[in-house]
């Protein structure tokens, strides 16, 4: 999609034109380094799915469809790539984007030495992009000084919304997450993932556009709906194949991880017996054989799990839909929305 390509192109221009400007300015070798390494991860990968829908709604508000607000569009991308940083930290994974993150790139060269070292600098690597939010967002030319203050009013709301969901999703594990329902799940899902995946990008839009406030409540009607229904997809997506643009990605890593999702949970309510005290000893264990997990995920999937999950999904996704038609877009762009949803239907 054209549409799509044109904000790809510019905005790895305007990331790669940011962290060449920052790697001239910094202190010493080893600052330089740590910078390379910010450049190098975030243009190898992400579809930057949330300046796209930025200008998905910028657009279908507004009159002018020129790439405009590029500054705005880079600081919502370098938010993203700090919450996927720290997320690494606290999933212990060292692989982003088919090759080493920040933890990963550095444990090559001191964990034999000491294991705190690749954490803690892609802690400060993490730190840093964040500070660079809010950079980009106060020295930009592009934008009214009200506009700055509001947008990053914005991001300051939002970033405690998903620390809150982020909490919550830490202590969602086999250990410590025995009572987490999918009430609380959903909590999460509305916390961490629909507040930045999709409010964020479509507020923000709402800041430049001045959109009154019954057209801002429909836009929080839907961002709930899609963001709930995006994050129980990608879970779903972790263990049963499907049609989605989720799909690609590496499986069962919330199964090896002990990450309590709706598959599991559905699961580990409803069986009973040897098959369940072996998915159990199974559960959170990332030293499992390829047969052993896929016998797991086998007996998951016989249990029901898999329809009932895919039914939850379908819930949203219909919600997300009926919301997304009572936004007033502009009918290109409105038909844009819909044809984005339709990537993630399972």
């Amino acid at each position: 999609m054209k549409f799509d390509k044109n904000i790809e192109t510019k905005l790895s221009i305007a990331i790669s034109n940011f962290f060449n400007f920052k790697i001239s300015q910094a202190p010493e070798k080893r600052t330089s380094e740590l910078i390379e390494q910010l450049k190098i991860l975030i243009l190898r990968g992400g579809k930057r799915s949330r300046p796209k829908l930025f200008y998905l709604t910028l657009f279908g508000y507004s009159e002018d469809d020129k790439l405009r607000y590029l500054d705005v569009a880079l600081a919502l991308e370098l938010y993203h790539q700090f919450l996927l940083i720290h997320d690494d930290i606290i999933d212990k994974d060292y692989e982003r984007y088919s090759g080493p993150n920040i933890s990963g790139y550095y444990k090559q060269e001191f964990y034999d030495k000491d294991r705190l070292i690749p954490d803690s600098l892609a802690l400060l690597a993490g730190d840093l992009i964040f500070s660079y939010v809010y950079e980009v967002i106060s020295s930009s030319n592009q934008l009214t000084n009200q506009q700055k203050i509001s947008i990053i009013n914005l991001f300051n709301k939002t970033n405690e919304l998903v620390l809150f969901g982020q909490q919550l999703d830490t202590l969602n594990t086999k250990l410590l997450g025995s009572q987490i329902t999918v009430e609380t799940l959903l909590e999460i899902h509305k916390h961490k993932t629909a507040s930045y995946t999709v409010s964020l990008p479509m507020k923000l839009a709402t800041i430049l556009t001045k959109l009154d406030k019954s057209e801002i409540e429909k836009i929080d009607r839907f961002s709930q709906d899609f963001g709930i229904y995006y994050q129980l997809a990608d879970d779903y997506s972790d263990y049963f194949e499907n049609n989605s643009v989720l799909n690609k990605g590496k499986k069962y890593r919330d199964f090896t991880e002990g990450k309590l999702t709706i598959p599991i949970i559905y699961f580990l309510d409803n069986m009973t017996g040897k098959d369940k005290k072996y998915v159990e000893e199974g559960f959170g264990n990332k030293n499992l054989t390829t047969k052993q997990i896929k016998k797991s995920i086998d007996l998951i999937e016989k249990s029901g799990a898999k329809r009932h999950a895919k039914k939850l999904c379908q819930k949203y996704y219909e919600l997300a839909l009926q919301a997304l038609g009572q936004l007033n877009l502009k009918n290109k762009y409105s038909k844009k929305f819909f044809d984005l949803i339709a990537e993630f239907q399972l």
